[in-house]
């Protein structure tokens, strides 16, 4: 196992009672929807009016359990917490990223 990086992102629907959300109430409402099992290690997120990108660290044998794992958490946030009521959840795929999280960006000629 090795510590594995996924992305996913939060989008408000055009009913969503709340578009604005504070992102450490977020962090907090994802801790509790993630499961031991995803061995979750560390939750980072970003807000700005209608959207949320959740990045979530876990411990994990390959990257897409990793996603696996980081979607599963977030949609049981949206499925319990009734902040998220309204919004829906994507995975953003981060393959233009090395195992340490840096961008694989061609080198100038």
């Amino acid at each position: 196992m090795h510590l594995a990086m996924a992305a996913v992102e939060l989008t408000a629907g055009p009913l969503a009672p709340h578009r604005h959300l504070d992102r450490h109430v977020l962090v907090d409402v994802l801790w509790a929807c993630t499961e031991p099992a995803d061995q979750p290690q560390h939750v980072s997120v970003r807000t700005s009016p209608g959207r949320a990108d959740l990045v979530l660290y876990a411990l994990a044998d390959s990257a897409a359990a990793a996603r696996s794992a980081a979607l599963r958490s977030a949609r049981r946030a949206l499925a319990t917490s009734p902040l998220l009521s309204g919004w829906t959840a994507r995975e953003i795929r981060l393959d233009h990223l090395d195992p340490f999280g840096t961008p694989d960006l061609e080198k100038p000629e």
